[in-house]
């Protein structure tokens, strides 16, 4: 006979709470990636979790009969939706428990964690998976993915470069946040840095921020670090970029011409980016495994991964954000919701050139049937509807407007997030 498990109660820790050091076992015990492995590694890191309980982060247990059972992380972000700044939800470090996992843990701090956010007016929430296939059953819809390039460092091209490239330290914190709002302003899904978190990044002797001025502004920057090659092998070394920010494409070819001169150290230059079209940065974008991945000659110049999830924890007030279209109409919109009730959703938007906006008096010309999922994903920008659609994840009625219902969720430019947390 099953037995009923009372759900956990939850609340958000102060630095001076006493659970802090139950709740950092948890983590240890939940990511071993983390190599906490000696009682001075983990008085080290209680002593990190308590540093990070304060505004805009909150670190949340769960308890169950005196006993921290779980615990996460929440980020109050401003994102760019679309070119306009969003109050969003972001969380992070979920973890349960070891001898309390398969209890329902993990599912209400996600529905507490939604419930916060959506009371504070955030029409969004954003993640990053260990298990994307249980968040989005929890209504999270895929990002845009991200894709690792590997190139030799001479195929890279530097043409149109300008500027001087020049190690970043702390001191440099103000140039890199001014240019990163910037950047931010014009790029779609973007987060606004945290000052503190910055900082950190820019102290942090296991990388290397480079960044290109003009003028002396700084217009772009990256973060590189390096994966040593094989022990008993030379000149087998690797340089990883991550967090590739450019404001214009002579910014960019200055950074690129950095990553070309450091060919005498480094065999290839892996760059994370969610840039699909970023091969055509290198003259020779084949990744030198010489694998071909559909025969005759489809040869393999990236690895792909869906990272970044977005969910809408409002309708109507994530609906805002979209663009006006061209023509006048009503949409009925049914969304599907099993697990937050706040957003299982079934109401008609007028659809005009002052805005998209509930109308329970106007009679639509269309019905959008489909689940969170997708349509997080739709209003993110990350997915297309036409695919959606095509891939029998979303119905449009009558099947002649699926171009104009696609129209409203069209976006130049795809959701782009590089904050980890």
């Amino acid at each position: 006979m099953a037995v009923a498990i009372d759900a956990p109660a939850m609340r958000v820790v102060a630095s001076d709470d006493a659970v802090i050091p139950e709740l950092a076992r948890v983590m240890v015990d939940a990511y071993p990636v983390m190599g906490v492995t000696t009682a001075d590694a983990f008085a080290a890191f209680v002593e990190r979790v308590r540093s990070a309980t304060e505004d805009p982060v909150r670190d949340v247990a769960a308890e169950r009969n005196g006993e921290v059972v779980g615990g996460m992380r929440l980020y109050d972000f401003v994102m760019n939706v679309r070119g306009s700044d969003a109050a969003t939800g972001g969380v992070g470090a979920v973890a349960v428990a070891l001898a309390h996992k398969r209890q329902g843990v993990a599912r209400a701090m996600l529905a507490w964690y939604l419930h916060w956010y959506h009371k504070r007016g955030a029409p969004f929430a954003i993640l990053h998976p260990f298990w994307s296939d249980f968040y989005r059953a929890l209504g999270f819809g895929y990002g845009t993915p991200t894709h690792r390039f590997r190139f030799v460092p001479r195929t890279l091209r530097n043409d149109g470069a300008r500027g001087t490239v020049r190690a970043l330290h702390a001191g440099d914190l103000d140039a890199v946040l001014a240019c990163s709002e910037r950047i931010r302003t014009v790029t779609n899904g973007l987060v606004q840095r945290y000052r503190g978190v910055t900082e950190k990044a820019l102290a942090e002797l296991s990388t290397r921020h480079v960044g290109v001025e003009d003028a002396g502004v700084l217009r772009g920057f990256m973060q590189t670090s390096l994966t040593l090659g094989h022990r008993d092998v030379t000149n087998r070394n690797v340089l990883v970029v991550r967090d590739f920010q450019a404001e214009d494409g002579a910014a960019a070819g200055a950074l690129l011409g950095y990553l070309r001169a450091q060919h005498d150290q480094f065999m290839e230059i892996a760059i994370e980016t969610q840039d699909p079209s970023f091969f055509l940065a290198s003259t020779d974008p084949r990744d030198r495994s010489d694998r071909v991945l559909a025969p005759p000659a489809a040869h393999r110049v990236a690895e792909t991964g869906l990272g970044i999830m977005y969910r809408l924890l409002d309708v109507p007030a994530a609906f805002a954000y979209l663009p006006r279209p061209a023509q006048p109409f009503a949409l009925r919109v049914i969304v599907d919701d099993t697990f937050f009730a706040p957003t299982a959703f079934d109401g008609t938007f007028r659809c005009d050139a002052s805005g998209i906006r509930p109308d329970e008096h106007a009679a639509p010309d269309a019905t959008l049937s489909v689940a969170i999922p997708e349509l997080s994903s739709l209003v993110a920008g990350s997915l297309r509807l036409r695919d959606v659609a095509r891939h029998r994840l979303a119905t449009v009625e009558p099947a002649s407007a699926l171009p104009r219902v696609a129209e409203l969720f069209d976006t130049q430019t795809p959701p782009v997030c590089t904050t980890r947390f």
